[in-house]
Parts: structure tokens; sequence; C-alpha cells
């Protein structure tokens, strides 16, 4: 009798954990696989502060989450594509590829993009990734990590990334924020202003937007408006802390341009 019941609650743990992946299937993204939903809060807030450009390298939320679910393999993931160092990128990919079957086949998929992705830097088209993005149609954050990973590499892929992003949210503001990069590395740069004032429109008051809007100014030698942009960035957020020497600069610009000592 114990086993007949033991074998009807692993049939019920069965078939709840399959209406959950048909759930996540049905909405077209990939899933977050993790034993605590405080350590997905603490994925999803390093995810926000990365690809907002808050900040590049949210340690604290990487190890909050991993404390709580040591087998975290898209916290793995996530660090190995956005760090921008290759000794950690290649320490966490290790670490996501030994616990990568306890996960979803979209996440086993993006360990093997990072894998494909070590071994081939000089790939310029993440083929892996888009065949995922063809399961995740509506992943906006799949379609912002493909941008980014291309947008000096091979810009005009990167945009059509981008543009999908924003595509299944219009209020996507880091969504605009790469994509605007993208443009201005394919020499878009109409397109790129209007990304960024997209980015500004749904983030008012994150500084990112006006930094980023900022760079786009000094691109194109308006040296005036990047000024304002700059030091709007400023005054919203202190820890944006290379500003006051990028202001310091500009200005140095603008006075050798009146001066004609340029």
């Amino acid at each position: 009798m114990r086993i007949i019941i033991l074998l009807l609650v692993s049939l019920l743990i069965s078939c709840k954990n399959n209406k959950v992946d048909e759930k996540i299937a049905a909405q077209k993204i990939v899933p977050i696989t993790t034993s605590s939903e405080k350590a997905r809060e603490h994925f999803e807030k390093a995810r926000f502060l990365v690809q907002n450009g808050i900040n590049a390298n949210p340690v604290e939320q990487y190890k909050k989450a991993i404390e709580l679910d040591v087998k975290f393999v898209r916290m793995y993931n996530f660090i190995s594509m956005y760090s921008g160092n290759d000794s950690i990128k290649k320490q966490n990919h290790q670490l996501a590829k030994k616990y990568k079957h306890l996960v979803s086949k979209e996440e086993q998929m993006l360990v093997d993009a990072t894998e494909f992705r070590l071994n081939n830097p000089d790939d310029i088209y993440e083929a892996k990734l888009f065949e995922l993005a063809e399961l995740s149609l509506l992943d906006k954050y799949l379609y912002h990590s493909i941008c980014f990973l291309l947008f000096r590499k091979n810009p005009s892929l990167a945009i059509k990334a981008g543009k999908k992003s924003i595509e299944i949210d219009k209020d996507y503001g880091s969504g605009y924020n790469i994509l605007g990069y993208a443009y201005i590395n394919n020499n878009e740069f109409d397109k790129a202003n209007k990304a960024f004032d997209n980015f500004i429109r749904c983030e008012p008051e994150n500084a990112n937007p006006y930094d980023s809007k900022a760079d786009l100014m000094l691109r194109l030698g308006n040296y005036e408006e990047a000024l304002k942009l700059k030091q709007k960035a400023y005054e919203l957020d202190k820890s944006f802390d290379w500003i006051p020497e990028e202001v310091a600069d500009i200005k140095a610009r603008i006075d050798s341009l009146k001066t004609g000592n340029y």
C-alpha cells in the first residue's frame, strides 16, 4: 500500500512539473530553473542591473543567488555571458556545464551556445542563440543578450535581435539602449537617437539613458548637448563616477572650439 501511495505522489508531482513546463513553453520564454525562489529574484535583479547599464558587475546579487542555489545554471550562464573578465567567464561556464543536466532544454541550449562562443571567439553570428530564439519567440531578454553579444562584431545582425526585443515589449528600456549602440556601430545615427529617446521615455529617472544619448552626441560632435546629458546622468546617479572626468574633457573640447585651438 505504501509503495502505491508513493507512486501516486510521484505521479502527481510529475504531472505538476509537466504542467509548469507546458505553461512556460506556451509563454515562449527561456525557463529559469532554480530550487530557490529568492535565488530567482536575485538573478532577475542582477539581470536588470546589468542590462540597464546600472551595474555591470552586481557581485552582491550574483553571490546571494549562488549561495541560495549552488546549482543555479542560469546564474552561472548569465555571468559567463556578460562578464568582462575571460577567466570569470570560463569559470562560471564550467559550473553551468556541470549542472546543465538538471535544467530545461532551452537552458541547456544557452550553455551550449556559450561553449561554442568560448571556443570560437571570432564567430559573428550567434547561430545557436538564434536557434534558441526560434523556441523562445517572446523572450525579450534573450534577444537583448544576442544584441549585446553582436552589437560590436556584427551590428546589422544585432539590430535584428534588438528590434525583436522592443517589438515584444515597447517599454523595454534596456532593449532600446543596446539597440541604440548597435545603430551607432552601423552608422544609423538618427535611429540611434530615436532609440535613446525611447530609453529616456521608459526610464526617465535612470541615469544610463542620458549617458547613452550623450555618447551618441559625442560621436556626432554635438558637445553642448553631450555636456548637458552627461551632467543630467551624474545628477541622477553619483555612482557613474567616470562622468566628472568626461565632463571636464567635453568642456575642454568646447573651449578649444570656441578659441579655435583644435
